[in-house]
């Protein structure tokens, strides 16, 4: 293995640096006489005409050229050749990632004689496997968009989902999760300008979840199938997203959307008497870009702004009147109550109402109710944006771009009376320099710089007696109720386990460059890419601590089930992580026949071991082990090869039909590692603990926690393989139908390695008792990456695109799809319809095949914009004032519910696993996907009959579940269940009024959720409490994944 490091490192410094992520467009084409004979020798001038930039090239002997890596923007192509009429084609339009066809015939005749041809090249693709959409300037600002955020508009392309279910959080990445062709969160790959933009999460968004920058990006591409050997990095899709330029012409834009409770509907949970929460949002900006220099210089500038104000309504399940006296309903005696007491030690929590709240909806009948607490939630944004662009020479053009994107908000707790102040800041610098060597050969070299920060800071809103700490000093501590972190079985979560739990630096360094050659019918790219990362955090968890209860009797006893605390002595929260990515890969698009081009690409790419700057890391193997190995947190997998392999057919040769397929092997580098600390650990976690409510004075050795890696941990890799068709029907109309699958191993996941030893039963089952011991007596939890899961995806894939004609463009997209899985994340929390889950058997990852956790079985996306067509027959200046320059736009969205796992609860098998519940087991006769009908009724009327079923009341039938047997495993599947669907439609009325020739007034009237239609979120999966009764919010909803109707107006003013 050495011995193909060592060759992979010479390849590496001798090949020029290369790492050629589409940030530009190219124009090939053939060039023919009258009668069909290629002509050589043709000068083929490429020009902007934004900029003013053009490009020579010349036909080869076979007639062809090819011009790559040329600026976006509209061009014209001109052709000479002694003996023949010039020719100029206008009315090209070149966007990111494309490759346009321009094939030229020639007339013979005087060279200064012109033959004038104004039309876009086709539209279907036909050199190219890549499987892609582009999401364009016309789109991205015009169509309605809530919250102006860019990745929304990802969700057009058939195979992009979010994951609506998931919360947001700095630790686990923010914004809603991005789903591509069924893989994971973390498997997509951003870009800006070429450049790697994608923080540690899989994400880029600030903590409002938005992603800003309407008037800052031209356009962007999702690749999300069959893309080249030139894209590394990520297993899943690359979103690729290209800023604007200044051009010959001043141009900007000044503009201000504003949102009002008073005009939105209410929201569906928010079923008070006190009206609508206020609602206030504000989002302004404005952009400038022209020319310095004419035909050399150029600049754009952009800010924008968000200022919001919400009162959020929270819907949580506290301990009712009776409760906090001490009595609980008699199951055994319907209508009567048992005595069970309060502890003296509790009973100072239970009385603070403004801290717990008493219920104020209906109540559970099993000692609990539903609260409604409103809480107001201010949320802050900023955007940055500035580029400057010079054209050096003919042959060299250079830029330079910075973003900075600040924001902060606060988040509330699951019981709101917290909130927890996130912050986080984006910086991104690139610079970039083209250098044109001949009309065959060019280099791109870029630098990028990105700087990301996110921090949390966690209290109360409310005053409270100090007394109440855990940890004299450090503020108000957690509860929590059966593994869970929100909405148990039982009751929510209160407090928080930290203050400034969270604080997070990364700074990573990118060098690429771009070598392109075309020879003869060959177009090739080599290269490499280095990227430097360096992670700083400041993790202070858990210094106010947090007791964990398993049933409500156990809470009005002070008795907790857990405790995870830290200790004072923080200096060991303070970790640098370093390490650095190399890769380096071959593409050739090898033009076959004029109408068959074949894609060939090989990747390899790795990452050096990471490490901690002070020493403070290390791994813990074996498992057994007493303490960590100094060193790297993990040795990672260097022989990652990824052959690609892609083939477009052009059948009739009139570029209106092309056959794709493509297959190729893509690795998905992992870049958040656990570490397992060899210094003593700050976090201690104690089982039955008897000292609530406070920290034990020296916690034992054997509390400690550790987190390590699989040694060697193997690379996550996927293999991607499809098949379409295209084909134009009209000049303006084109369709799309194609398979997509993929097949994926090594896939990562999470498990805990320190559970309790099981005895092995004749049947081979295992069963746990309670005073089992743990295989390393030395810790309490400890938690393992492992990549050892597998995956795979097939759909069918459908879109219909129309251009621009008549006023109208519209395109639609569908997916027919089914994702399979053993796990779905690398941390479980980041995917919420997950639950608590983690493997039900660490040591048989095959046990867990099932639906994913991102299968979604259909999804449409609809998307159209209509100008009014009476702007022709209007004459006066009055008339085209008032009834010109109306148009609609609209976006319809509908995507299938995906799964969920029904769970205990709590550690019925007696495992000793920390963080999770175990599964339940079915009722002889019902359905594992109890969502038709109605209840059937179970637990003395806990659950009663008649229920109807697939509502925010009861989403699922609890009483299809059971508990198993106390130390063994319940036998329902994971994902059995289907979820809540998402179903919305966004419209704008809108308006434009030329002023002047240049100057245009938009005004814009923008309805999300128009029908105003409730799209549910998870319905709680934890059934049970440790005393194996039900719950009795069991299945309920409380929150949903989509607005009320809302109405933003807006203001627009362009020059």
């Amino acid at each position: 293995m050495a011995e193909c490091v060592v060759v992979s490192l010479f390849l590496l410094s001798a090949a020029p640096m290369v790492f050629s992520q589409a940030v530009t467009g190219t124009i090939s084409g053939a060039v023919k006489d009258s009668t069909g004979a290629v002509l050589p020798g043709v000068k083929i001038v490429l020009l902007n005409q934004e900029t003013g930039i053009s490009r020579t090239v010349q036909s080869d002997g076979a007639g062809r050229y090819f011009a790559s890596s040329l600026s976006l923007g509209n061009f014209e192509v001109t052709a000479a050749l002694e003996g023949f009429q010039t020719v100029v084609r206008s009315g090209i339009v070149l966007t990111v990632g494309r490759e346009a066809v321009v094939d030229l015939v020639m007339t013979v005749g005087a060279v200064v004689q012109t033959v004038e041809i104004i039309g876009e090249a086709p539209v279907i693709e036909t050199t190219s496997a890549t499987v892609s959409g582009l999401v364009s300037a016309e789109q991205i600002r015009e169509l309605p968009l809530n919250g102006r955020s860019l990745t929304d508009l990802t969700l057009l392309n058939p195979g992009v989902f979010y994951n609506r279910t998931s919360g947001n959080s700095p630790q686990d990445g923010m914004g809603p999760r991005l789903s591509i062709n069924g893989g994971r969160q973390e498997s997509n790959l951003y870009l800006m300008d070429g450049t790697v933009i994608t923080d540690r999460n899989g994400g880029t968004s600030g903590v409002t979840g938005a992603t800003l920058g309407v008037e800052a990006v031209r356009e962007f591409r999702v690749l999300t199938h069959n893309y080249g050997a030139e894209y590394g990095r990520s297993s899943g899709g690359v979103i690729s997203l290209i800023t604007r330029s200044g051009t010959n012409q001043f141009h900007g834009s000044l503009y201000e959307f504003v949102r009002n409770d008073i005009f939105d509907a209410r929201e569906f949970f928010n079923r008070g008497e006190g009206g609508k929460p206020p609602f206030r949002r504000n989002q302004f900006g404005a952009s400038i870009g022209g020319p310095v220099v004419k035909d050399h210089v150029f600049f754009f500038a952009n800010y924008e702004g968000m200022r919001q104000r919400e009162t959020s309504s929270a819907v949580t399940t506290v301990p009712d009147a009776d409760a906090r006296r001490g009595l609980l309903p008699d199951r055994a005696n319907p209508g009567q109550f048992r005595n069970v007491g309060v502890s003296p030690l509790i009973a100072p929590y239970l009385n603070n109402t403004a801290l717990w709240p008493l219920p104020n909806e209906n109540l559970f009948g099993d000692g609990t109710g539903r609260a409604i607490v409103n809480l107001s939630v201010p949320n802050n944004e900023n955007f940055y944006m500035g580029r400057m662009d010079f054209r050096v020479s003919d042959n060299d053009t250079f830029y330079g771009r910075f973003i900075h994107n600040p924001s902060d908000r606060w988040r509330p707790r699951p019981m709101p009376t917290f909130v927890s102040l996130d912050e986080a800041s984006n910086q991104y610098t690139t610079l970039s320099e083209t250098h044109v060597f001949s009309a065959t050969a060019l280099n791109e070299l870029r630098f990028a710089f990105n700087r990301n920060s996110r921090g949390v800071d966690t209290g109360p809103i409310v005053d409270y007696d100090p007394a109440l700490d855990y940890n004299p000093g450090q503020g108000f501590g957690h509860i929590r109720f059966q593994e869970s972190n929100t909405t148990s079985g039982l009751l929510t979560a209160i407090g928080a386990p930290s203050g400034r739990q969270f604080l997070s630096v990364g700074n990573v360094f990118q060098v690429s460059d771009t070598f392109s050659l075309v020879r003869g019918p060959h177009s090739l790219k080599f290269g490499i890419n280095i990227e430097r990362a360096q992670w700083n955090t400041n993790n202070l968890n858990l210094t106010r601590g947090e007791f964990f209860f398993n049933s409500l009797e156990n809470l009005l006893a002070a008795r907790p089930s857990r405790l995870d605390g830290a200790i004072l002595n923080n200096k060991f929260g303070t970790r640098g992580t370093r390490n650095t990515l190399y890769g380096w890969f071959v593409q050739d698009d090898y033009r076959v026949r004029s109408n068959l081009t074949v894609n060939l690409g090989f990747r390899h790419e790795f990452q050096t071991n990471p490490y901690e700057v002070n020493g403070r890391s290390g791994n813990l193997r074996p498992v057994t082990a007493a303490l960590p190995i100094v060193g790297p947190m993990v040795n990672l997998a260097k022989m990652n090869f990824a052959p690609r392999l892609g083939l477009a057919w052009d059948p009739t040769g009139s570029a209106k039909t092309s056959i794709r397929l493509g297959a190729g092997i893509y690795h998905n580098q992992v870049v958040a590692f656990p570490n397992s600390d060899p210094q003593s650990s700050d976090n201690f976690s104690i089982n039955n603990p008897t000292t609530f409510p406070r920290f034990p004075a020296n916690p034992p050795l054997s509390a400690k926690s550790q987190a390590t890696s699989a040694w060697p941990l193997d690379t996550p890799t996927t293999i991607q393989y499809g098949l379409d068709v295209q084909r134009q029907l009209t000049s303006a109309l084109t369709v799309r139908l194609g398979y997509v699958g993929s097949y994926g191993y090594n896939q990562t996941r999470t498990t805990q390695e320190n559970i309790r030893i099981p005895q092995i039963l004749p049947d081979g089952r295992k069963f746990w008792v309670a005073t089992a011991p743990r295989y390393n007596p030395n810790y309490s939890n400890i938690t393992m990456l492992q990549a050892d899961t597998v995956n795979n995806y097939n759909a069918l894939q459908a879109t219909v695109q129309q251009a621009l004609r008549a006023g109208l463009m519209f395109g639609a997209s569908y997916t027919y799809g089914k994702a399979m899985s053993e796990a779905d994340a690398e941390r479980n929390r980041i995917v919420d319809n997950l639950g608590s889950f983690v493997s039900l058997d660490k040591d048989k990852p095959g046990l867990d095949y099932s639906r994913s956790a991102y299968d979604q079985r259909h999804a449409f996306v609809l998307n159209s914009q209509y100008m009014m067509p009476w702007d022709r027959y209007l004459d006066s200046r009055v008339a085209k004032a008032v009834l010109g320059g109306w148009g609609v736009k609209a976006v319809w969205q509908y995507g299938s519910g995906m799964p969920l796992t029904a769970q205990a609860g709590f550690d019925v098998s007696r495992k000793g696993q920390a963080n999770t519940a175990d599964r339940v087991s079915l009722v002889p006769g019902r359905s594992n996907n109890p969502v038709e009908g109605v209840t059937t009724g179970c637990f003395g009327g806990v659950i009663p009959a008649g229920q109807k079923l697939k509502s925010a009341d009861r989403w699922f039938d609890p009483c299809a579940f059971t508990l198993p047997e106390a130390g063994f495993f319940g036998d329902v599947g994971r994902n059995t269940i289907d979820g809540p669907s998402y179903n919305t439609v966004s419209f704008t009325l809108e308006k434009k009024t030329r002023i002047t020739e240049s100057k245009i007034l938009e005004l814009r009237a923008e309805v999300f959720n128009l029908l105003n239609h409730a799209s549910f979120g998870l319905p709680q999966i934890q059934l049970f409490g440790s005393t194996r009764a039900i719950a009795g919010n069991a299945a309920t909803i409380t929150f949903t994944t989509s607005s009320s109707r809302q109405i933003q107006l807006g203001a627009k003013l362009t020059f």
